[in-house]
């Protein structure tokens, strides 16, 4: 019998082959080139907020900040705009500009198709972002810092993803996740849509609960 973690995925490797691993799992789904360009961009962002503010403890102070307030982005970005699939020509025209999520829904196991375009969406949207932040006032050194961090725990949620379907997961904490995230795929997709954490879920009171715990409720 499976355990809580692991009942709603497919074996995590093929009969006859050698199971990932997670160092292995870095070379699936575009994960090498999601963690080398956001990573690039990231320690450019982090070092031109450094050379300009003079300020580690700022950078770190902020960088750390980012990392969190990717968590938030994860949450809004998974819910409300991979899982939009709007009725209407004209929004359709507009979902069709982002890459789609209902092909990793019907197949969660088949590796990335596209890496080039979301990375190209990546680098855009994060350079997009980080000249809003600093014509609408935020200083440069702040808005580079904080978008270091957002990188970096883009590509947190980016592997932690990928070894949610691929990896045992064994340890509690890592269990917890791959659990989170199975239910969101394989029992209710208006549910779990956090991926690196499930605080959000909570706040927003997004958490799947089974039928009869619903209906107490």
């Amino acid at each position: 019998m499976t355990s809580d973690a692991t009942a709603f995925e497919p074996d995590v490797a093929a009969a006859g082959s050698k199971p990932p691993t997670p160092i292995s799992i870095i070379g699936m789904s575009g994960l090498r080139d999601i963690i080398i360009v956001s990573t690039s961009l990231a320690l450019l962002y982090a070092l031109v907020a450094l050379i300009w503010s003079g300020s580690p403890l700022m950078v770190l102070g902020v960088v750390a900040l980012g990392l969190f307030y990717w968590t938030f982005l994860e949450y809004i970005l998974h819910r409300w705009m991979l899982h939009w699939e709007p009725e209407k020509k004209h929004y359709k025209l507009i979902r069709k500009c982002f890459p789609s999520h209902r092909s990793h829904h019907n197949d969660p196991m088949k590796e990335r198709m596209n890496i080039m375009l979301q990375l190209k969406i990546t680098v855009y949207l994060s350079v997009v972002y980080t000249a809003f932040m600093w014509v609408i006032g935020v200083p440069l050194p702040v808005t580079l810092a904080l978008n270091a961090g957002v990188l970096l725990g883009y590509q947190a949620y980016e592997y932690v993803h990928v070894a949610c379907h691929h990896l045992p997961m064994r340890n509690a904490w890592a269990a917890r996740l791959k659990r989170h995230h199975a239910i969101h795929h394989h029992r209710d997709e208006t549910a779990n849509f956090g991926v690196t954490t499930t605080i959000w879920d909570s706040v927003f009171r997004t958490t799947w609960k089974p039928a009869k715990a619903r209906q107490a409720a």
